[in-house]
């Protein structure tokens, strides 16, 4: 992995942040972890999500419409398992309780992925190097997305913002098939090195493979045919695929971000303090939407979740105070989109601008 740092200005930023935070939690006598709220979330749904796949497959035939609906309704929240549970427990911050954190975490590997490469490539690589080209796995999507300035041109780049929806429809199955198995082989994400494999990990590789392939597809076969079987599981692989990538990349590949490179020297000096940086490369969007709020599991608070990633989403809305309040007292950006479709709006700009052999940037780090 190349070899980055920080700098320590305006360190006090973000000492005092850490000390506002763990005051808030202590004079409200919480966790900082989920609460019965986010328990009962989850229980909520996971159940409409094997209600769905139950009547998919074991109560056909259905309408069209009807099929449609419920293929819809199942990919959603199969992403909203991704947003609400998995996230928040790869984090260790869905419970109190490791065991439990650990247990939920395996969420990941219910939607087929192995949580094991997730908790490096997002944990660890997505966190500490937010937008950092050469580290961070979330903006490397070559040759057919150009998500950072700094990246190799080429002309398909051209009509990306025409052709992303469709990828992002396929990256579920991408995930699933292909990178999963590359970094498996390969032990590494991107350029990082994994921990070396122990049986355990082994055996929830191949085991994840043979429940997904069993679940999602032959049991479905027997059930429905195989062609009905193929144009839902590619209907609902789509929805989830798109609500997963639109969502995740609207914190952080909007106008506005700013970018650096680590990809060609190894060496990187970021000049600013860590914090500064998060909040440089990050953005919230439609903060007062409780509706998105919950379905998105505060993944619209990416400042906040940047910032305190051991603190689980329901505690976002009142945390984000705290940031704005002391990010305007140091005269650190805290940047936001009042709404869902403003930021939607910014990421496809952002895409085709990058779509250009030389986007035109509010501010790019090399």
């Amino acid at each position: 992995m190349p070899q980055i740092s920080f700098a320590t200005n305006k360190r006090q930023f973000h000492i005092e942040l850490n000390d506002r935070v763990k005051e808030y939690f202590k004079n409200t006598n919480q966790s900082q972890r989920g609460n019965t709220k986010l328990f009962f979330k989850a229980f909520f749904i996971y159940a409409v999500v094997i209600a769905t796949y139950v009547a998919l497959v074991f109560f056909q035939p259905w309408p069209l419409w009807v099929n449609l609906l419920l293929l819809t309704v199942f990919g959603t929240f199969l992403a909203f398992i991704g947003f609400n549970v998995m996230h928040d427990s790869c984090h260790g911050a869905f419970s109190n309780n490791s065991r439990v954190n650990d247990i939920f975490g395996y969420s990941m590997n219910f939607l087929g992925a192995e949580c094991r490469f997730w908790k490096v490539k997002h944990n660890v690589l997505h966190h500490t190097y937010t937008n950092v080209d050469g580290v961070d796995d979330d903006i490397f999507k070559p040759p057919f997305l150009r998500m950072s300035p700094h990246q190799a041109y080429n002309r398909l780049h051209k009509y990306q913002s025409w052709y992303m929806l469709f990828l992002y429809g396929i990256s579920t199955l991408f995930w699933v098939f292909f990178m999963d198995f590359t970094k498996y082989f390969t032990d590494k994400v991107y350029t990082t090195d994994l921990p070396k494999k122990t049986m355990k990990d082994h055996m929830s590789f191949w085991l994840t493979k043979l429940y997904y392939v069993g679940v999602y597809m032959v049991i479905p076969i027997i059930m429905v045919g195989f062609t009905k079987f193929l144009i839902g599981y590619l209907f609902f692989n789509f929805v989830m695929g798109n609500v997963m990538s639109v969502v995740f990349q609207l914190a952080h590949v909007v106008e506005g971000t700013t970018y650096a490179d680590a990809s060609e020297t190894g060496v990187l000096k970021i000049e600013e303090d860590w914090a500064v940086y998060q909040l440089q490369t990050t953005y919230d969007f439609c903060p007062d939407n409780k509706f998105l709020t919950w379905a998105l599991g505060g993944l619209n608070f990416q400042v906040e979740h940047h910032l305190f990633p051991k603190v689980s989403h329901v505690h976002y809305p009142e945390i984000r105070k705290i940031v704005k309040e002391t990010a305007r007292k140091y005269n650190v950006p805290h940047n936001e989109f009042n709404s869902f479709g403003e930021a939607v709006a910014s990421h496809f700009r952002m895409m085709h601008s990058l779509g250009k052999r030389e986007p035109v940037m509010a501010e790019v780090r090399s």
